[in-house]
């Protein structure tokens, strides 16, 4: 394996108050599902639940030993070798790295996972989202109207899939690897 400046290490309860902080800046917040408030004891609940069920896995993001996001995978469904993936940069100086944590990522679901398939979806309006998720070979399978209300109104979702075939068939993605804790 490649040594990169990129790891990821297993989410922990030490994380939290990191975590939350992140979670609750608008420009992180503005294109997820949900809102938040800043409540470590919600935080905790969450933590514990998600920690219990092998569905889930979390890591933070860490940049030359500096911790910069966080990454999961979700709906990990084993029989059917799928999962739902997402990942935000929560420090505001290393933004610009959010398009190389994918690969990573990807890659330890269809290699070590060996999994099939990665789906997701996306609220209408993330264009750099859409396109970096283009990028790496995702197909717009969908669209729910009017699917989820926030900030007073309705938005459509955009569904997502990335097929194995698909992502390994990129070779420029390939040597894009780190251990995931």
């Amino acid at each position: 394996m490649k040594e990169t400046l990129i790891k990821f290490a297993r989410l922990e309860e030490k994380h939290l108050e990191m975590v939350m902080g992140w979670r609750v800046k608008p420009d992180i917040t503005r294109y997820m599902f949900t809102d938040v408030e800043y409540d470590l004891d919600k935080q905790r609940r969450w933590f514990h639940k998600i920690s219990g069920d092998d569905t889930y896995r979390y890591w933070i993001i860490y940049f030359r030993d500096i911790p910069i996001g966080l990454v999961n995978l979700a709906a990990i469904d084993r029989v059917n070798r799928r999962c739902t993936a997402g990942y935000y940069i929560g420090e505001l100086e290393y933004r610009s790295l959010g398009a190389l944590i994918p690969p990573f990522l990807y890659n330890y679901v269809f290699h070590v996972m060996e999994f099939r398939k990665i789906y997701g979806e996306v609220i209408a309006g993330n264009e750099n989202i859409l396109k970096l998720h283009a990028l790496h070979g995702f197909r717009q399978v969908g669209v729910y109207r009017d699917h989820v209300f926030r900030d007073r109104r309705f938005h459509d979702v955009v569904l997502i899939e990335l097929l194995a075939e698909s992502w390994l068939a990129q070779k420029r993605y390939q040597r894009d690897l780190a251990h995931f804790e």
